[in-house]
């Protein structure tokens, strides 16, 4: 009991509230019988929540926002605090405030990022006990994100993640004051090649998740704006081979139309992962640069061979076949993605499994 009490106390448990009700208090009492060290941000919750607030002193450290800033902006302060205030502490685990995530699950989290010092991600499942409006949000964040990162993510906005503190300096300076920040954390984990596992988790949803102060509409906008920035370099680099393709048949009539394909869909390539490798550099480009080109080859040859078939025996337009190839390879990105982190959670769960056994 020693031993795990001393290993909670190398984790930060924390907490962004805005408006917190008795839930939090709950949740906090059921975390400090843990063991955990605690931080809440107060998110500009008004003097009204004051009360709850002070009540919470009694379990935790309470930082501060002069107004309500939003929940990226709250993590951000929280993981900067700890970031130069670390005090002995090797991990923190972020959660709600409002009763979202069994205690159970993140003692989980706690032992796994003990087992593999790994990022480690709460993952629910999207059953017919969510609300709709929380699976269509998710449906589409994972659909989009993944199109665009070819990494697959079983729930890209669970509030339940736990981090090694050695990595919140990637983290800090990230842009976001609301729920896009959270997708701003795993893009960045995914483009820097940060080993990410998920963790199944309960899914609990009280009176219908009421108390999310989640907009549908705006939030889901942020979110996918931000994803969509992000595929702007491969965009614009797909439509000046497009472009590419369509001087080159034109102005070279005589030359083969697969040479200039070929020309093309190099220049996009090489162009494409250049300017993603300017901006976003890393010590462990040398392991991205190999999983690229693996995916890279198959893209490569899909490509191709789509462009035969479009071209060769659809009889379309060089231009278009060559347009609707890059399409098609960019729509497998999700199915080939999915496959992938199928076949990853699989391992994990027969990882638990047997250590459970060995126990």
């Amino acid at each position: 009991m020693d031993a795990v009490n001393s290993q909670r106390k190398e984790t930060y448990i924390l907490i962004p509230a805005y408006k917190p009700d008795h839930l939090m208090i709950e949740l906090l009492t059921s975390l400090k019988n843990e063991g955990f060290d605690i931080v809440v941000v107060n998110d500009g919750s008004g003097e009204e929540y004051q009360s709850v607030f002070e009540e919470a002193k009694n379990y935790a450290l309470i930082l501060n926002q002069d107004r309500n800033r939003g929940k990226g902006a709250a993590l951000r302060y929280g993981f900067s605090y700890i970031n130069l205030n670390p005090n002995g502490h090797k991990y923190v685990i972020t959660c709600d405030c409002d009763g979202q995530h069994a205690i159970k699950d993140i003692v989980r989290i706690d032992d796994r990022l003990h087992e593999t010092n790994n990022v480690v991600l709460g993952c629910r499942k999207f059953d017919k006990s969510v609300p709709k409006r929380s699976r269509n949000g998710n449906f589409m964040s994972r659909l989009c994100r993944t199109l665009v990162t070819k990494d697959y993510v079983g729930d890209d906005q669970c509030g339940l993640r736990g981090f090694p503190i050695n990595l919140l300096y990637n983290l800090v300076s990230l842009q976001g004051d609301h729920y896009e920040y959270e997708m701003n954390v795993i893009c960045t984990l995914q483009i820097k090649k940060i080993r990410i596992e998920e963790l199944p988790i309960e899914t609990i949803y009280l009176d219908g998740n009421k108390s999310s102060h989640f907009r549908p509409n705006l939030d889901t906008f942020r979110i996918q704006r931000t994803i969509w920035i992000n595929a702007l370099v491969p965009l614009v680099c797909a439509f000046l081979s497009i472009g590419m393709l369509l001087v080159l048949t034109t102005a070279f009539p005589k030359l083969v139309v697969y040479a200039s394909f070929l020309i093309s869909y190099v220049f996009y390539f090489e162009v494409s992962m250049g300017l993603t490798a300017l901006m976003w550099p890393t010590r462990k480009m040398g392991r991205r640069v190999l999983i690229e080109g693996a995916y890279s080859t198959i893209k490569t040859l899909l490509v191709g061979g789509l462009f035969v078939v479009f071209y060769k025996f659809c009889h379309l337009w060089p231009a278009l076949a060559y347009t609707i190839a890059l399409v098609l390879v960019f729509l497998c990105n999700f199915p080939l993605a999915y496959i992938a982190w199928k076949i990853k959670m699989k391992k994990i769960r027969k990882k638990e499994e047997s250590s459970h056994h060995e126990q």
